[in-house]
């Protein structure tokens, strides 16, 4: 049986609709699909589109009106010819909840997907980025017969635990592969958890709509060696909850190194109030690191399982 993959980011076109509301449409797609509220900020246009609307979804139980970013939708422009763009990002991607609703709004709108990022985790090591090297070096990579190019990044020499990323191939022949230390990028240096990615792109290649409810066949697919990976796959909710309490735990060791002699000082001077000292210091919002976290515990409710050991209950 295929394991778990998940689609980490989706970029998509469709033709042929001018009425002017294309916004209020798209909305109540990913309404639909997030099962959570959206607003839209619109913007100046990109990628040669003339109008543009940035949409998030509401974060209220933690930052009191705080919105994160989840897609963006761009349209108009003489050159444009009546194509319209969205393009969720992996944020958006961890909310969706109704994928086979997704498959059938693309088939619906006949709808070219221009960009899906397929990933796999393993959690445990069960795949490293050695293997990737020994993978490439044996044509684990190969396509076609062809050995794609591959480059490094990260402390392959220096060893600090900083975290090390191997890529292949390049974007605009259509397949990018990345396999890097996600744990250890999240800033966790003895995390064993790692990601392999798959960034797929419609260079002279048509993405079929079923990769949004397929995503591990697909994945398995896209070398000879992501054929026996697929089982290793976390869920989703176990990557959650690997996230926030790396980012969590990383953030407060940052706030312990830069204040924590000052905080020891305020508990001193306000030893009467410690509660008032907190409210003082607290400022509404949350970290940008947090953004998935906070969704979850907003979407979830506070007694969601990814963040049970993160953010204990009282």
């Amino acid at each position: 049986m295929a394991g778990v993959a998940v689609i980490d980011w989706l970029s998509f076109t469709f033709d042929g609709y001018s009425d002017g509301r294309i916004d209020n449409m798209v909305r109540t797609w990913l309404r639909e699909w997030m099962q959570s509220p959206m607003v839209g900020e619109s913007g100046n246009g990109l990628y040669g589109f003339t109008q543009s609307v940035t949409f998030s979804t509401m974060v209220d139980d933690l930052a009191l009106g705080e919105t994160v970013p989840v897609a963006i939708l761009a349209w108009g422009g003489e050159k444009q010819r009546g194509r319209i763009y969205v393009s969720i990002n992996g944020t958006g991607c961890s909310l969706i909840k109704d994928w086979p609703c997704v498959q059938r709004i693309l088939e619906t709108m006949k709808a070219r997907i221009t960009r899906a990022d397929v990933a796999v985790d393993a959690l445990d090591g069960e795949f490293t980025v050695e293997q990737a090297q020994a993978w490439y070096e044996s044509g684990g990579f190969n396509a076609g017969g062809r050995t794609p190019t591959y480059k490094v990044e990260g402390d392959w020499l220096t060893a600090t635990g900083a975290g090390r990323t191997f890529y292949v191939g390049r974007r605009e022949n259509g397949k990018y592969a990345r396999l890097y230390e996600k744990g250890r990028q999240l800033g966790n240096r003895e995390s064993t958890w790692n990601r392999f990615e798959v960034e797929l792109h419609n260079a002279d290649r048509v993405i079929p709509h079923d990769i949004c409810t397929r995503a591990a066949e697909y994945f398995a697919g896209c070398y000879p060696c992501c054929l026996g990976l697929v089982d290793v796959g976390a869920e989703r909710i176990k990557t959650l909850r690997e996230e926030s309490a790396i980012s969590l735990g990383k953030l407060r060791s940052h706030c312990r190194i830069a204040y924590g002699k000052l905080i020891h000082v305020l508990r001193f001077v306000h030893k009467d109030d410690e509660l008032q000292l907190l409210k003082d210091l607290t400022v509404t919002g949350i970290p940008r690191r947090l953004e998935k976290t906070a969704l979850t515990v907003f979407h979830g409710g506070p007694d969601d399982p990814a963040l049970s050991e993160v953010i204990p209950n009282g």
